[in-house]
Parts: structure tokens; sequence; C-alpha cells
């Protein structure tokens, strides 16, 4: 079945923003890898208005949770993992949907 130009320009569009997004939280991982993002600004860009900088607060709101914890120097995948299930968080909550009421204390056991 041949596919239309259309269905091939859609396709190829949204391979490269996968691949921009992809790089955009490999970016973030590594700068809080390296200590010069911490958990707190990954929370505050997140929470931002999607009209301001909206790549970057998109970016900060859908990367897993976990990914970032493991992240965070001296905190392991085991450790993150257990900080999270006392906060009654999932492998798959992303950072955007952590509630506000919990970004506090996740940012102190994090830190």
């Amino acid at each position: 079945m041949a596919v239309t130009p259309v269905a091939q320009s859609r396709t190829e569009d949204v391979l490269r923003r996968l691949s921009l997004r992809r790089t955009g939280i490999d970016r973030l991982v590594e700068s809080i890898r390296m200590g010069s993002t911490t958990l707190g600004e990954v929370f505050e860009r997140a929470a931002e208005p999607s009209d301001a900088s909206s790549e970057d607060a998109e970016v900060c709101s859908f990367v897993y949770l976990v990914k970032i914890a493991e992240a965070v120097p001296g905190i392991g995948k085991v450790k993150a993992r257990r900080i999270l299930e006392q906060h009654h968080l999932s492998e798959r909550t992303r950072v955007g949907e952590v509630p506000l009421h919990v970004r506090a204390l996740l940012v102190e056991a994090l830190s």
C-alpha cells in the first residue's frame, strides 16, 4: 500500500518532534546529574504557563519523575524508587503530574 505525501510528511514531523523531545530530556537529565539544575528548578519549569518557553516547560513536565530522581547526585536507582514509593508515586509518574503539596517534600527528600 502506497503512502501518501501528506501521511509521509506527518510521520516525519512526528518523528522530528519526538527526537527533539528525547534530546531535551537527555539534556535535562544530564544537567541534573552534573548538578547545574536542581529538582526544585525542574518543578518550577514544569509549572510555567505553556506559552512561556513552552519547549523547556513541556520537556520538564513530560519526563518521568523516577528518571530525574535517579539522576540527582548521591541518589541511586533503589533509593530513588523507595523515596517515590514513600510518597505514593509510581515509576510512571511524570514531573507535571506530581501534586503541589508533594513537590516540596520530594525536593527535601532528594537533596
